[in-house]
């Protein structure tokens, strides 16, 4: 089983916090004193009311002289304009909150942040805050050593997920950039272990320079798969066979393989009986 990074390995745990009742100087004087954007607020509850961040505060300043504008600009912009007198974070901030659980994986993380435009989250466990992950959180995958990424992607692309042909396999890392060589047995082992790679947090690319004994993607004229009916499933050893190579070990693959292509045609067999 594949161990992904989840998004509670990267995210700052120790995170500050207002309540609703806090007032808009107070909560500007904590951005700038913990070198942060955004904090989330605390409701009366004890769960995560909202956020308040630069934006919703900068709005005092956006709004400064909004009198002088056309009356249908300052009709259009009334909620915001609203929010903008606010003098405590519940009149300020943005609700609900964007939540995500720390059990959730760092590309579900990505994918939220990129669906709602947003470049944080607050991460919950249940209804409990536990945390707060941003980009720059998400990015920490990629600053892993190369010889640290090199055993993980061992891990989860060999040891866990490729048990039919793990010794057909070498990796090499370099900048994040993985290079698969070596022979396997099947073009289908080839693709699976380029995208099994692809998928390992902190893999910046992938250099498949695999080769493989036989090509199970392709059908030859007169196979099954041409004429719509079923292809009939690949077992090159009738006797004594085990795992989906039906063979014990890569030797013996090889050497069923080859009695495969050796073997009479159809045509060859009526001919001489």
């Amino acid at each position: 089983m594949r161990h992904p990074l989840k998004v509670s390995d990267v995210m700052t745990r120790d995170v500050i916090t207002v309540t609703e009742d806090t007032p808009y100087k107070e909560v500007v004087a904590l951005l700038a004193a913990h070198h942060v954007t955004a904090v989330p607020v605390i409701n009366a509850y004890g769960g995560v009311g909202g956020v308040v961040s630069e934006t919703d505060l900068i709005r005092k300043e956006e709004f400064q002289g909004a009198r002088r504008l056309p009356w249908a600009l300052r009709w259009w912009q009334r909620q915001a304009r609203s929010r903008a007198a606010g003098l405590r974070v519940g009149e300020l901030m943005s609700r609900p909150a964007v939540t995500i659980d720390q059990t959730a994986t760092i590309p579900e993380a990505a994918r939220l942040m990129a669906a709602r435009g947003i470049t944080r989250l607050v991460v919950t466990d249940g209804e409990v805050l536990t945390g707060i992950v941003t980009r720059s959180d998400l990015l920490k995958a990629f600053l892993e050593p190369d010889d640290r990424l090199l055993q993980r992607v061992r891990r989860e692309v060999v040891v866990q997920a490729l048990w039919d042909d793990p010794f057909g396999l070498e990796f090499a890392v370099q900048d994040g950039v993985v290079t698969l060589s070596g022979e396997v047995d099947r073009h289908s082992t080839a693709e699976l272990a380029e995208k099994l790679t692809a998928e390992v947090d902190g893999v910046v690319g992938v250099d498949n320079r695999l080769t493989w004994m036989y090509d199970d993607t392709m059908s030859a004229p007169g196979h099954p798969a041409f004429t719509g009916g079923p292809a009939p499933s690949v077992r090159p050893c009738e006797s004594g066979s085990s795992g989906p190579g039906g063979a014990h070990d890569r030797s013996d693959r090889i050497r069923c393989i080859s009695r495969l292509r050796d073997r009479p045609k159809p045509q060859e067999q009526r001919g001489r009986s």
